[in-house]
């Protein structure tokens, strides 16, 4: 079975593509186009930058390989998650005192501007408000989850700490010894966002090709010239490539490709459940997640299914074992969900990196890439779609909340997948040796 095969399977047996509706139509390249600028890549970094170019009266053109929210953005856990994972010291060691304080300004709204984009274009994607929480499975980790809340707390952002009690309170389990709650956070349902994304752009002016793989890439007279499977051809003066965890399954080998690796993470969701149930279970729109280095997350839909995200097989097979761990998590927390049918199994595509932080990348003279949200991506894409038409059409980068840097591989990539196997096991022994203190 090809990586393709796996991760087409896995698109289709996601809960969010039974329940999405209708895709937006996205007729495959036939001819050749000349534009300002080519997007290849049709989750939500490359569907917010189409939307923003293109009510900037900028041509566009966008090629997908699938349809719109085919990868990460359409079958993540739907979690708007505000903020890097970094603090702002750890930030100022990485890139600098400035840079530092404008990535941390911007990435703390994020929430903000992904539901505020929801709110202005009425996108109708089951948004619900209901917050985020981060759990602690140790008094160590709640002790730092403190101080992280105090920093947060001084820049402005609307964070609480948990106890035990009102862990139980908020989200049904007493295997927390606390909490992180962070009231800008919520939930979506992701393909329906992604599909949002793409009439909303097409409605500004942008052209969105789907079933159009990308087979060549090459510098022209008159500029980048993208080469799809079926002959044609679009020729743009700048090109941005949002491939992320799903770039090596591109031809066009480069430098993107080997700035990432791409994990697996897996999600499987119930039935609806009973009101009774639902009772003693996190409110729909309140997404958590875990401080656990090998994390599990999860969630109500709008339907009143739960739903379980865990680490799963690195090779991508959707085989009943590779769900063990979200199994595993769910009948340690939620017992009483043990003997409750599961309806839908489905994986996708994270994309991270070597220090957890985004890579906005000049690989080239007009050849751009923006790859590697570790996890986070929904609120941070979907914000991120505006700074990337800043940058396209030629805002000074000192003016960007983001930095752009040159390519940087990371040394023997072929084997990060591999060893992670490893890692991840030593990561559960932390966690175990954590719970117990």
């Amino acid at each position: 079975m090809t990586i393709i095969a796996v991760d087409d399977q896995g698109f289709k047996q996601s809960l969010w593509t039974a329940t999405g509706g209708d895709a937006p139509d996205c007729p495959p390249l036939q001819q050749d186009k000349q534009t300002d600028i080519a997007i290849v890549g049709g989750g939500f970094t490359g569907l917010s930058t189409a939307l923003h170019l293109a009510e900037r009266g900028v041509s566009v053109v966008l090629l997908e390989a699938y349809q719109p929210g085919w990868g990460a953005s359409g079958r993540n856990g739907g979690q708007v998650i505000a903020g890097l994972k970094h603090d702002l010291a750890e930030l100022e060691r990485l890139v600098g005192p400035d840079m530092a304080r404008r990535m941390i300004g911007f990435a703390d709204k994020t929430a903000d501007t992904a539901f505020g984009i929801i709110d202005r274009l009425k996108l109708d994607c089951d948004a619900v408000r209901g917050g985020w929480i981060q759990s602690s499975h140790g008094v160590g980790v709640l002790e730092e989850q403190k101080k992280k809340a105090e920093k947060m707390a001084a820049r402005g952002r609307a964070v609480s700490i948990l106890s035990k009690e009102e862990m139980i309170e908020r989200v049904g389990t007493d295997w927390y010894v606390g909490g992180l709650l962070d009231a800008a956070g919520g939930t979506v349902q992701p393909l329906k966002l992604a599909r949002g994304l793409a009439r909303a752009a097409q409605s500004a002016g942008a052209q969105i090709h789907g079933e159009t793989p990308v087979t060549n890439l090459s510098k022209g007279k008159q500029g980048w010239v993208l080469t799809a499977a079926n002959g044609m051809t679009v020729t743009a003066a700048k090109v941005l490539l949002c491939t992320n965890g799903y770039s090596d399954l591109t031809p066009l080998q480069n430098a993107t490709t080997r700035s990432v690796v791409p994990f697996y993470s897996y999600q499987m969701a119930t039935a609806p459940l009973s009101d009774n149930l639902l009772k003693s279970l996190p409110a729909q729109g309140l997404g958590v997640s875990e401080a656990r280095r090998v994390l599990s997350y999860y969630r109500i839909d709008s339907q009143g299914r739960f739903i379980m995200g865990a680490r799963g097989k690195l090779n991508g097979s959707l085989d009943q074992s590779a769900f063990d761990l979200a199994r595993q998590r769910m009948k340690e927390m939620y017992p009483r969900l043990d003997s409750v049918p599961m309806e839908s199994f489905w994986n996708g595509r994270v994309a991270v990196t070597t220090d957890s932080l985004p890579r906005l990348m000049q690989i080239a003279p007009g050849l751009g890439a923006a790859v590697g949200w570790n996890g986070r991506g929904v609120a941070m894409t979907t914000s991120m779609g505006s700074v990337l038409a800043d940058w396209l059409t030629d805002v000074p980068q000192q003016d960007l909340p983001m930095p752009i840097g040159t390519p940087r591989p990371i040394p023997f990539h072929w084997l990060k997948r591999p060893a992670a196997g490893i890692a991840v096991q030593w990561k559960s022994f932390l966690d175990k040796r954590e719970r117990k203190l």
